[in-house]
């Protein structure tokens, strides 16, 4: 196990795996303590935090991290500005043959995700009420299409106010999403922009398959999960199976080492795992048990004895606390849930 000091010396390295929040990090620390105060001003009073927690745990930023972050930086800034000086058209134009045009219709698509502006846009900032409206009377390929263009955290926002049945049928149809025309999508944002007030728009493809399906449901809540995965398996169990093992299970920690369950349970609130073991396999039960002390085992049986019947929706509630927590110590760098495929393990 890594000691503090090692940890300290770990250099970031890869900027393709930083987050939103640690590339902003990784921009204020370049910019130096004036100029970042003067950022930070601007931002409201979560982002700060958020950002300047990640600034309190970075270390070491490679060069190239840095380079990479403030080219990124420049690059969006200068997209701006070109759509300021001669609109979308004379920006893409510019910034493709400066960048190439791959390079300048990222930079869009990261443009229209920050700003809304395009018709899919209306998705990320509409009153959840309208928004469902709208999906609840359009064709469930439409709905997958359209949960293929925006964030993923807002497609399982979207999902968890939709019916068991519409659920499955969208999460299929979009785990089944092939790449789509242009024109396809322009068709789609014509409908958007008539019936909710969309704006112009930059075509692209969209993205759908079972990774898109798997990481929306990994933001949505612990019903929402089982409901389509059911729905998928009763459709297309092959499907199924692809989605659930690109996707962190409760389960999964059954399979996990005991060193990482140990971390899990000291970083759990009690009265959450009492409540989230309630009804679950035995082999879950025992992977848990096995690694607390005596008087805690004794302590949490007394406890899930004492609590007697309890909601289904109240030990979603409690596993799903689980779950986030866990994936705030694997985003920490403490533990790791990726599965690992037969030829990478070694007896």
């Amino acid at each position: 196990m890594a000691t503090a000091t090692e940890r300290n010396r770990a250099v970031i390295d890869d900027a393709s795996k930083l987050t939103g929040n640690q590339r902003a990090a990784v921009l204020l620390i370049s910019l130096g303590v004036d100029s970042a105060s003067s950022v930070l001003k601007a931002l409201k009073n979560d982002e700060v935090e958020d950002i300047s927690l990640e600034i309190a745990k970075m270390k070491n930023v490679s060069p190239e991290v840095v380079d990479e972050v403030m080219r990124e930086f420049y690059d969006l800034m200068s997209a701006k500005r070109y759509i300021v000086e001669g609109g979308i058209d004379f920006a893409k134009g510019i910034l493709a043959q400066a960048r190439g045009e791959g390079d300048a219709n990222d930079m869009f698509r990261k443009l229209e995700a920050e700003t809304g502006t395009s018709a899919f846009g209306v998705f990320q900032s509409n009153e959840i009420s309208q928004i469902v409206q709208f999906i609840q009377n359009e064709h469930p390929q439409v709905a997958a299409l359209i949960m293929s263009q925006i964030r993923q955290e807002r497609s399982a926002e979207i999902l968890s106010y939709l019916d068991d049945e519409l659920q499955g049928e969208i999460t299929y149809r979009l785990a089944s999403l092939d790449k789509i025309s242009s024109e396809v999508i322009d068709e789609v944002e014509e409908v958007i922009k008539e019936q909710m007030g969309g704006v112009d728009a930059i075509g692209d493809r969209a993205k759908g398959g079972a990774s898109v399906v798997a990481s929306i449901l990994n933001e949505a809540n612990m019903s929402v999960e089982r409901n389509v995965i059911k729905e998928i398996e009763e459709r297309d169990p092959q499907l199924a199976e692809e989605i659930k093992k690109q996707m962190f299970l409760f389960e999964d920690i059954a399979h996990f080492d005991d060193r990482t369950v140990q971390l899990i349970i000291n970083e759990m609130d009690k009265s959450d795992l009492v409540l989230g073991l309630k009804g679950v396999s035995e082999e879950l039960t025992n992977k848990f048990l096995k690694n607390m002390s005596t008087r805690a085992v004794d302590m949490l049986k007394e406890d899930m004895e004492a609590l007697g019947p309890v909601h289904v929706k109240d030990v979603e509630e409690a596993q799903q606390r689980i779950i986030q927590k866990i994936k705030k110590l694997e985003e920490e760098g403490q533990i790791s849930t990726r599965k690992m495929a037969d030829d990478e393990i070694v007896e």
